[in-house]
């Protein structure tokens, strides 16, 4: 959370002709400062030349120290993130706040690392002036000004870089795992498991970036000629210490293009259908007479959101129009909304109704059908709206359930990457009910929510609203997935995590992982795996390679027994050599089932993921790649290429 923003210091108006401090406001140089201290002094302290120090002194006693704090320390800034490369104070939010925390944090100035949230908060500000008195600046203020950012950026700079090993066939450890991160990253075909051993699919994508890349005699080896290639081409891939307490943060390795929605369900499409024995009102109206306008309407719609009598003659006018033409029915279906957007690409206002599903520890889930995550979005003169409207059933919704989405949403702006038109993104949750709302079950006490179904009493609402919330825009889970799917959500490479593992062979864990299912025991699994200390990571993955190696089986079935109370019986599950998917198809349903496929699949710490169990301070909360849709409508309506920035 962020502190509140100082109030404004009195202003000091100068008089014309006063010698500025680079970076400072000309009102805040006091007149009687210059008059009473000389221009001398101040010339050398300006210049800083010899004796610059002895100016500063002259100064002093010449001026008082109340202008010369005012001339040295310029004023903390209002609540906003300032002007670029301004100072930054307690309140400030943005991009420049959170480049300073991810340098604070690895020049140790923070006491833990910082959460790099953007938000110029209590943490921040306290490593602020931990920084400036390290560095011997004698008036610690807190305020990220000129000379503190100089200093900081000299400091993160000056930083060692990571020590890299030589490797070759048959190393093993964390440098393997990072070396394996970066040629995925640049492209290595297929794709190489994490799992911090150099095998022969690692020995194969060395030699193949050794001649295609580093256009050299092959060696097999990652010699420091190829890791300074890997480095300089890609960030991350090793472990950094952050804040005093010198706590290792795995530095995330960037890693092609982030897609955190859904996977979108073949055929279908992203608009509802809208006209005749559809949508009739609301922002799918909108955006089709928006379309219709631009393809040509005659004489043009009003804008207004109704599917009436001159909207559907537009529509089969325009359906009739095709080459070749489709049937007039004054119904825009997926077919008429594909035709429109191919010569209408961009409108201001708009609805999606998507149908996606994902896989998530193993199991298939999807918002399909009646469940399909549904919400609309307009782009006002000076901010975009997008607005969930849900059908509430059950018991009330909380009040405080609209505010936990706000306060986590609304981080973000689109910036045009030429013209730099700034446009906030606010996102909302609205009650209502209709052909363009989701519906949610609201029951008492507490409990695992979903995308249906959310608990009046859960403790943790702050965070599993938002989480639900973004499901009904289409995002997808970030928790306990398998490796690909974790880099096509999060845009970074699976994390190296615990590379040594727990001291008992991965062939041993996979077998007694296999007999445990045959058993259908949740309890055993999680003994063999949480158990004996079986972490997420690289060699948890050798893990899952051992269990596809093994011989499949069939769980046998379980009969029915008549009861009371009944038990119903069970069929016989053949396994498959994906231990997610058969772990999931095994075993019960219960935490001890969570909890070990939780050790063998990828969890982001972002609000789609399971910030609970993974602590990682550069990826938390609503990511910009959460609102890549939205920066792609920008574009399509105003033109430009659009980014997600941090408010």
């Amino acid at each position: 959370m962020s502190d509140a923003s100082e109030g404004p210091i009195p202003d000091q108006r100068a008089e014309p002709k006063v010698p500025v401090l680079p970076g400072q406001r000309p009102e805040t140089a006091g007149p009687a400062l210059l008059q009473a201290g000389g221009n001398a002094a101040l010339a050398r302290l300006l210049q800083s030349v010899p004796g610059g120090p002895a100016a500063l002194t002259e100064l002093t006693q010449a001026g008082g120290n109340a202008q010369v704090a005012r001339l040295v320390a310029p004023p903390a800034p209002g609540g906003g993130g300032g002007a670029p490369g301004g100072p930054l104070a307690a309140g400030a939010h943005g991009e420049g706040v959170r480049d300073a925390q991810i340098k604070l944090s690895r020049v140790q100035a923070s006491a833990l690392p910082l959460t790099e949230d953007g938000r110029f908060g209590p943490l921040t500000e306290a490593a602020v002036r931990t920084f400036q008195t390290s560095v011997g600046i004698a008036r610690p203020t807190g305020v990220l000004d000129a000379a503190t950012r100089t200093r900081l950026d000299a400091a993160f700079a000056a930083l060692p870089p990571p020590a890299r090993t030589p490797l070759s066939l048959g190393s093993a450890g964390a440098d393997v795992a990072f070396a394996q991160q970066k040629l995925n990253a640049l492209g290595a075909a297929p794709r190489l498991s994490i799992n911090a051993q150099f095998d022969g699919a690692m020995l194969i994508a060395v030699l193949k970036y050794e001649v295609g890349v580093l256009t050299r005699f092959p060696t097999g080896t990652v010699d420091a000629a190829m890791w300074a290639d890997l480095d300089a081409k890609v960030m991350g891939g090793f472990v950094a210490a952050e804040g005093a307490s010198a706590t290792p943060v795995e530095q995330n390795t960037p890693s092609g293009t982030a897609d955190s929605l859904g996977t979108q369900v073949a055929g279908t499409s992203l608009h509802p259908v809208t006209g005749v024995g559809g949508l009739t009102s609301g922002p799918a109206v909108h955006e089709l007479q928006q379309k219709l306008n631009r393809a040509g309407a005659a004489p043009p719609l009003k804008d207004d959101g109704v599917f009436g009598p001159k909207t559907q003659a537009a529509l089969q006018a325009f359906q009739s129009g095709r080459v070749p033409p489709l049937t007039a029915t004054g119904t825009a279906d997926k077919a008429t909304w594909d035709a429109l957007d191919a010569v209408a690409p961009g409108s201001t206002t708009g609805a999606v109704e998507r149908q996606w599903t994902e896989e998530v520890g193993g199991h298939t889930f999807g918002l399909t059908g009646a469940n399909a995550s549904r919400y609309s979005w307009e782009i006002q003169k000076n901010r975009m709206v997008v607005t969930v409207k849900v059908n509430f059933v059950g018991l009330p919704a909380p009040a405080a359930w609209f505010g936990h989405v706000e306060a986590v949403w609304n981080q973000y702006m689109g910036v045009d990457t030429v013209s730099k038109k700034s446009m906030p993104v606010d996102f909302k949750m609205a009650r209502g009910a209709g052909g363009d709302a989701n519906t949610v079950t609201v029951v008492a006490g507490t409990g695992r929510a979903n995308a249906g179904k959310w608990f009046a009493g859960d403790p943790n609402a702050a965070t599993t609203i938002p989480h639900e919330y973004g499901h009904l825009i289409g995002l997808q889970d970030e928790y306990q997935l398998h490796p690909g799917d974790f880099v096509r959500a999060t845009g970074h490479e699976p994390p190296v995590g615990d590379a040594a593992g727990p001291g008992v062979p991965a062939a041993t864990i996979a077998a007694n992982l296999q007999a445990a299912m045959l058993a259908r025991s949740s309890a055993n699994a999680s003994a063999a795996s949480v158990g004996i200390g079986v972490r997420p990571g690289a060699f948890a993955q050798q893990v899952v390679e051992a269990y596809a190696k093994m011989p499949t089986a069939t769980v046998p079935a379980v009969a029915a027994v008549p009861g009371p109370p009944p038990v119903p019986g069970k069929p016989a599950i053949p396994l498959s050599g994906n231990l997610l998917r058969d772990l999931d198809a095994a075993l019960p349903s219960d935490n001890d089932r969570y909890e070990t496929i939780q050790r063998f699949s990828y969890s982001s710490g972002s609000i789609m993921g399971d910030a609970g169990r993974v602590t990682d301070p550069h990826d938390h909360g609503a990511q910009p790649r959460h609102i890549a849709e939205f920066m792609a409508i920008l574009g399509r309506a105003l033109g430009g290429t659009w980014e997600a920035k941090r408010r």
